[in-house]
C-alpha cells in the first residue's frame, strides 16, 4: 500500500511541474517536509495603494456586492470559498502547504482592505489528503461559491458523475492554481490563470538552451517515472525537442518510487550519446541520478523543469547539480527587489502566516486568487453588483496577457477550448549552490519584456491528448 502511495505522490511532484519550494540554495535547510523552514527575501516592503496587488489597482475594497441567489455554498453572507489541498496526506504532511498558506495570507489581506466589493473572503479547505478526491468534492458542492487557487494530485477524480460529488453536477466553477490531468486541464468550467493544457507545451526554454549550449544540446535523454500520467510529460517534452530541432536518442524508464542504486539509468544515458538530461519526475530523485550520472564521467548538461526550482535539488550536495539549467515561468524571488508582486506575495506571507511555505505554486495559488477577484470586481460591476459563477467564468477567461499583477510570464487564461500554453520562459542556473539568471538577460536580447523570452515559435502543439478534457454538455467556458 505504501509503494501505492508513494506512486501517487510521485504524478503530483512531476506533473504540477512547480516547485515545492522556492529561492533555494545548497544551503538551505529547507525541504518540501520541512513547513515553514525557508525563509523570504528580505527586502523592504514596497508602498503601495490600498486594495492594490502589484500592478493590479482596487483589487480588494469595501462596496455592496452580493451573490447570486443559490450559489453561495452555506451562505451569502461571505464569498465561501474553496481551496483544493492533499495538505493532511500521511505519506508526505504538508503537501500543497504552499497553496494553503498563499491563499489564507492573500484572503487575510483582501479582507483587511474590505473584502472583494464589500463581501469578507471565508476560505474552506478542500483537503483530499490524496486519496479521498470525492469526499472533498462532496464538500465543496454544499459549502463553496467556487473553487480558487488550489489543486489535488488526482483532480481527474472530482469527476465521479454523481450529483453530490462531480465538479460539473454540483455547477461549480474552478481558477485553480494548477490542474494536472488532461481531464481537468482542457474540462469546461474552469479557467487557469496560469494555463498547463494537455494539447500544447512550450518549447522556447528548449530552443534557449540549445542556443547557449549547442555541442550538448545536439542529443537529448528524457528519464521518466514509469506511470501513464507522467509518459504523457514525457511525450510533451520529446514533442518540444524535436519541434526545437533536437534528437531525442532515449526515452528511460525508471521506477517513481525512485531506484536504490542509480547506476543502470546512468549507463544507459551515457551509452545513448546524449549530453543533455530531461528529466521526469522529483527533485530528489533528479538530483541522485544526475550525481550517478557525474561520478560515472558523463559531461552534459540536465535541462530540469520549474519543479526542480528545489533545495532538495542540492540534497547530494552541490557540486552533484552544479552547472544544471532550469525552466522558470515565475520570477524568482532572488529577484524581488525588481518585481514590486513578487515582494508584496513574501510580505504577505510574513505578515499573515508567519511560518509559510515559498513556493512557486505559492506564486501560481496568489495568481489565481488576484484572477478570481479581477474577474468577480467585473461581474459585480457589469450587473449591478451581483457576482455569479457564470459571469465569473467568463471575466476570468476574457483577461490576456494575464501577469497576476507582475507574479510571473503573461499568460492568456482563455476558455477551455481555447487555452493554449504560453511561450514565455527564462532560464535560471545553478551556480555556487544557487540559482541565478541565465537567460535572457534583464534589458538584453531576448527580453521581450519583464525579463523573459516569449518568441513566436515557443509552442508546440501536441494533437494527441486532444478531446480527453471533461466537458458539461453545452458547456461554452
Amino acid at each position: 500500500m505504501r509503494r501505492k502511495h508513494l506512486l501517487l505522490v510521485a504524478v503530483f511532484a512531476t506533473a504540477a511541474l512547480v516547485a515545492s519550494a522556492c529561492g533555494a540554495s545548497g544551503d538551505s535547510k529547507g525541504s518540501e517536509s520541512d513547513e515553514g523552514s525557508t525563509t523570504t527575501t528580505e527586502a523592504s516592503a514596497q508602498e503601495v495603494a490600498a486594495g492594490q496587488f502589484g500592478e493590479l489597482k482596487e483589487v480588494c475594497g469595501d462596496g455592496s456586492d452580493t451573490i447570486a441567489s443559490g450559489e453561495g455554498g452555506q451562505g451569502t453572507d461571505k464569498l465561501y470559498v474553496g481551496v483544493a489541498t492533499d495538505r493532511s496526506s500521511s505519506v508526505r504532511p504538508g503537501l500543497n502547504k504552499e497553496m494553503w498558506d498563499a491563499s489564507v495570507a492573500f484572503v487575510d489581506w483582501c479582507n483587511d482592505q474590505g473584502g472583494i466589493g464589500g463581501l469578507q473572503i471565508e476560505p474552506v479547505e478542500l483537503d483530499a489528503a490524496l486519496f479521498d478526491v470525492p469526499a472533498a468534492m462532496t464538500k465543496a458542492c454544499h459549502s463553496v461559491f467556487a473553487m480558487v487557487g488550489g489543486g489535488w494530485a488526482q483532480d481527474n477524480l472530482q469527476f465521479t458523475g454523481k450529483d453530490d460529488s462531480d465538479f460539473h453536477k454540483c455547477g461549480l466553477v474552478d481558477i485553480p492554481g494548477y490542474a494536472v490531468s488532461p481531464q481537468k486541464a482542457d474540462s469546461s468550467g474552469q479557467v487557469q490563470p496560469v494555463p498547463n493544457p494537455g494539447t500544447s507545451v512550450s518549447n522556447t526554454f528548449i530552443r534557449d538552451y540549445a542556443e547557449l549550449y549547442p555541442k550538448e544540446s545536439k542529443k537529448v535523454a528524457i528519464a521518466y517515472g514509469e506511470l501513464p500520467s507522467l509518459e504523457i510529460v514525457k511525450e510533451k517534452y520529446a514533442a518540444a525537442a524535436e519541434d526545437a530541432g533536437l534528437e531525442v536518442v532515449a526515452q528511460i524508464p525508471y521506477p517513481p518510487t525512485g531506484m536504490s542504486d542509480w547506476t543502470p539509468l546512468a549507463q544507459s544515458i551515457i551509452s545513448s550519446g546524449a549530453g543533455t538530461l530531461m528529466w521526469v519526475g522529483e527533485a530528489g530523485n533528479a538530483t541522485s541520478a544526475i550525481a550517478k550520472l557525474k561520478e560515472q564521467g558523463w559531461e552534459g548538461h540536465p535541462l530540469l523543469e520549474t519543479n526542480m526550482y528545489d533545495p532538495l535539488l542540492f540534497s547530494q550536495g552541490n557540486e552533484a547539480i552544479e552547472g544544471a539549467v532550469i525552466r522558470q515561468t515565475v520570477h524568482a524571488v532572488e529577484e524581488a527587489d525588481d518585481w514590486p508582486a513578487t515582494q508584496q506575495y513574501l510580505d504577505n506571507l510574513k505578515k499573515y502566516v508567519p511560518d509559510a511555505k515559498v513556493a512557486p505554486l505559492g506564486i501560481q495559488t496568489t495568481s489565481a486568487w488576484l484572477l478570481f477577484a479581477v474577474a468577480a470586481n467585473a461581474c459585480a460591476k457589469a450587473n449591478d453588483g451581483q457576482i455569479s459563477r457564470q459571469c465569473l467564468l467568463e471575466q476570468a477567461a476574457a483577461q490576456s496577457d494575464w501577469t497576476g499583477g507582475g507574479l510571473h510570464a503573461p499568460q492568456d487564461p482563455a476558455k477551455f477550448d481555447e487555452t493554449k500554453a504560453s511561450p514565455c520562459s527564462m532560464l535560471l542556473v545553478v551556480k555556487d549552490g544557487k540559482f541565478e539568471r541565465l537567460y535572457p538577460e534583464m534589458g538584453g536580447d531576448g527580453d521581450d519584456g519583464e525579463g523573459f523570452h516569449c518568441p513566436s515559435n515557443g509552442v508546440t502543439q501536441v494533437p494527441a491528448n486532444a478531446g480527453k478534457g471533461v466537458v458539461a454538455p453545452g458547456a461554452t467556458i
